[in-house]
């Protein structure tokens, strides 16, 4: 019985130290989240973002967050839709 609890936590281990190894090597891509507008509401639309980003990082719970917190913030832009 221990050698089987040892293999299984040296399989979970292993596991673990794998997905680890991938997620590092993984090359992460920014996020960028478009707002499609018509094209008169493309200058509002951008004003706002800049109103928006202006604004500090909050947690859910209303704390503020260091600066460095937003580095894995999604980026927003607006794009104009044709129509």
């Amino acid at each position: 019985m221990t050698k089987l609890s040892a293999l299984a936590i040296l399989m979970a281990a292993t596991a673990t130290a794998a997905f680890a190894a991938t997620d590092m090597m993984a090359p992460s891509q920014p996020e960028v989240i478009e707002i499609e507008v018509a094209p008169h509401e493309l200058a509002q639309c951008r004003e706002t973002l800049a109103q928006v980003a202006s604004m500090p990082v909050v947690s859910d719970e209303g704390y503020a967050l260091p600066v460095s917190a937003s580095e894995g913030l999604p980026t927003v832009a607006c794009v104009s839709r044709d129509a």
